[in-house]
């Protein structure tokens, strides 16, 4: 493909995906460009089907609708979050209330698919908590 896919794990590395990420953030712009309509960025970071208590929006998951506290990713995410959690460990998350760009690459499927620490010891969330801890005066814990 010549180093051009849409899928960000296999192809791509932190630095890039943070880019990715910060444009879906920045609601389509980056480094003086404007790549994606804001309008479409909010549309694809809505939820969607909210009637039948759907958390995800058209391209990434959200926080829960109820019962924050039971869910991906942070009780404190904004309704405004979005992001997604990748089979082999890969987890992105941002919040544009916040400012927060997260990324976290990993290869849990290493040496087997049935290596499940990753969720087991809920490490991808257990940062991403962390930093809203930081950055927020009402800490949740983990």
């Amino acid at each position: 493909m010549n180093g051009i896919s849409g899928h960000a794990g296999l192809f791509g590395n932190a630095n890039d995906l943070a880019k990715l990420m910060q444009m879906f953030l920045n609601y389509g712009e980056y480094g003086g460009y404007n790549f994606l309509d804001s309008l479409t960025i909010k549309k694809w970071t809505s939820y969607q089907f909210v009637e039948f208590d759907n958390r995800r929006g058209i391209i990434f998951d959200k926080p829960l609708l109820r019962n924050k506290h039971l869910g991906t990713p942070s009780p404190l995410a904004s309704d405004k979050s979005f992001g997604h959690s990748g089979f082999t460990g890969t987890f992105v998350w941002i919040d544009p209330e916040y400012e927060i760009t997260y990324v976290f690459l990993s290869n849990r499927v290493y040496p087997t698919r049935n290596n499940s620490k990753l969720s087991d010891l809920n490490i991808r969330t257990g940062i991403l908590q962390a930093l809203y801890d930081s950055i927020t005066d009402k800490p949740f814990g983990l």
